[in-house]
């Protein structure tokens, strides 16, 4: 029994083990009975409740609540929404209902009962429209599959147990993100049990990897009680895999927490102390293992005294396999009395599981052996051989094997009616992806067809505007000469003016009013309309750059038509001094580096 305990923590609670024929009947009785009590107490107080309707959620809190401490009471709430319930649709609530009974089956033992309801909850979940789903990702609900994981366990399935978990965790990680902390307690959960099985095994060093994995992730994410439940686990593990050092700094560990809330009166502190229970058993476990069979009690005994609770079922099932060990040990130190009356004590619970009690049975018969007590030994022999019988057990088994077969043919039903649903979708969409690519193919044929007339409309529109482009040009040069000659015939006015001084007066009106004839503005507004004809956008994009004055636009104008600086004097009537100063502040403006060439630049424009 060293490695009793290790076979049976799941994520801080002892799964329960396959009950014996009698009390899986007494049970039953017991459920038979209490529900028809509460029905009858139910007409009586209140003749309209038989036809009131429950209401699945409410029943499922209800469940949810009780599943663990009093299983019993949950399954009463479970069956009688189920029978009464007024839903006639399959809904996320029915799938947990089941989900609910089939673990409520196996707090009480009932395996076969309880992968019954499990399987039916995935078969309705398959059923289930996407949308109703908490998690639309999810393949398959992961609680499901770790309950049934852990039933597979039970029956030393491993190597399906351990499938089943792996699945669960893929189905954790397709969890969103608004449900992130029940993720992570669902890997934790999934992969502690994974580590279970690589310890049942005797696969350490796997089972250390997945435990360290789960360890690190709550001392990032989880609270103290989940972290001490890591050390707790590690700790067995380095007792089972004699790495005594290890194991004595994780049991420090909780020992330091323990006396740390030892005077406070706690949910936290009631988890603790099982946990302090639970590592004094390790602890004492690896000592009888070396022989130390009188420290080993000690332990043992400490571990007794932290759990002696009537009330909780982990508790009470944690306390007869700390007694189980107490026995041994008393046996192996020749106390054979003392292990006779714990032993005697033990089986007078109705609550003992079968496995212990033919455990207790086992140790009795070497007891007795020992003292010679024929009478006593043929009595427990004979207790042994019935609870060894077990017909029921077998039946049990079988028809568990027919579910699992049942579950499988589901399965594979299900992934049938997948495949027919992607084939039906794929004819679908094929079908309505041909109507649209038809439909495309015509519409680009109308759009070409268009398309070709509108360019052969814009061709022609573009060839007029060409031509009426190429006409404004010629009509622009002849503009451009015609000012030129009209500048240089009125300045040799002025020039043959200038030799004649016989009237100073006449002579200086007729230079003023050649003057003003010269940068008369008519002339440049004819000249910048037709600019604006050719070049539309060029003194837009210009302002862009700089804000530019009448005479800078009407310098760039002149560069734009590629005039020289002798040509833009002539043009304007100004000296050349004049042209280079107005070419240099223009430059300036259009915040020209030194050396750029400013033709260039409005030439590019």
């Amino acid at each position: 029994m060293e490695n009793g305990l290790v076979q049976q923590i799941q994520i801080g609670k002892v799964p329960c083990l396959v009950m014996s024929e009698m009390n899986h009947i007494v049970y039953l009785i017991l459920f038979v009975f209490s529900s028809f009590y509460l029905e009858a107490s139910q007409i009586v107080n209140n003749p309209t409740s038989s036809i009131e309707k429950l209401d699945l959620r409410s029943s499922n809190d209800s469940m949810r609540k009780y599943k663990e401490i009093n299983p019993q009471k949950s399954l009463q709430f479970g069956f009688q929404a189920l029978n009464s319930s007024i839903e006639d649709k399959i809904s996320l609530d029915l799938v947990n209902t089941h989900y609910y009974i089939g673990e409520s089956f196996y707090y009480i033992g009932d395996l076969k009962s309880s992968f019954e309801y499990l399987s039916k909850s995935l078969d309705l979940y398959y059923i289930l429209d996407p949308s109703d789903r908490r998690n639309r990702k999810v393949v398959k609900p992961p609680w499901v599959l770790v309950i049934m994981g852990n039933v597979y366990y039970e029956n030393q399935k491993y190597d399906a147990a351990q499938e089943i978990y792996l699945e669960a965790i893929e189905n954790f990680n397709l969890f969103d993100v608004d449900y992130e902390s029940e993720r992570l307690f669902g890997l934790n959960t999934a992969q502690n049990n994974l580590a279970l099985i690589e310890l049942e095994q005797k696969n350490y060093k796997s089972s250390e990897d997945l435990y360290q994995e789960v360890y690190q992730r709550r001392l990032k994410y989880g609270d103290f009680s989940e972290v001490l439940s890591s050390n707790l686990y590690l700790l067995n593990l380095y007792f089972l895999s004699d790495n005594k050092e290890l194991a004595i700094k994780n049991f420090n560990i909780i020992k330091l927490e323990f006396e740390n809330f030892k005077n406070r009166n706690s949910n936290d502190f009631e988890l603790l102390k099982r946990q302090y229970s639970l590592a004094n058993l390790y602890y004492g476990e690896y000592l009888k293992k070396q022989n130390d069979l009188n420290e080993s009690l000690v332990f043992f005994e400490q571990a007794k005294e932290l759990v002696n609770s009537p009330n909780d079922p982990d508790l009470i099932n944690d306390l007869d396999l700390i007694n189980i060990q107490i026995a041994e040990t008393l046996i192996l130190l020749d106390k054979e009395n003392q292990a006779k009356k714990l032993i005697l004590e033990s089986l007078e619970k109705q609550s003992l599981f079968s496995k212990e009690r033919l455990t207790f049975y086992a140790l009795l018969e070497q007891i007795y052996t020992k003292q010679n007590n024929y009478v006593e030994l043929v009595k427990v022999k004979d207790s042994i051989i019935f609870y060894n019988s077990q017909p029921l057990q077998r039946q049990v088994e079988q028809e568990f094997n027919v579910l699992e077969n049942l579950l499988l043919i589901s399965e594979k039903q299900n992934d049938l009616n997948i495949s027919r649903s992607r084939i039906s979708r794929i004819i679908e969409i094929s079908f309505f992806a041909l109507s649209v690519l038809i439909i495309i193919v015509l519409s680009l044929k109308f759009n070409f067809d268009l398309q070709k007339e509108k360019n052969t409309r814009l061709k022609l529109e573009k060839d007029k505007i060409n031509e009426e482009l190429k006409l404004n040009r010629r009509e622009l040069f002849s503009k451009v000469n015609f000012i030129s000659q009209r500048n240089d015939y009125l300045n040799n006015i002025r020039d043959n003016l200038n030799g004649d001084l016989s009237n100073l007066q006449n002579l200086k009106n007729i230079k003023r009013e050649i003057k003003n004839i010269i940068t008369s503005e008519k002339a440049y507004e004819e000249f910048d309309k037709m600019f604006s004809q050719v070049y539309p956008k060029f003194y837009k994009r210009l302002n862009k750059v700089a804000k530019l004055s009448q005479t800078d636009l009407r310098l760039a104008s002149y560069i734009k038509m590629n005039h020289t600086n002798n040509e833009i004097s002539r043009i304007s009537g100004i000296s050349m001094r004049s042209v280079e100063s107005q070419r240099y502040r223009l430059s300036k403006k259009l915040d020209l580096d030194k050396g750029q060439d400013l033709n260039n630049y409005i030439l590019e424009i």
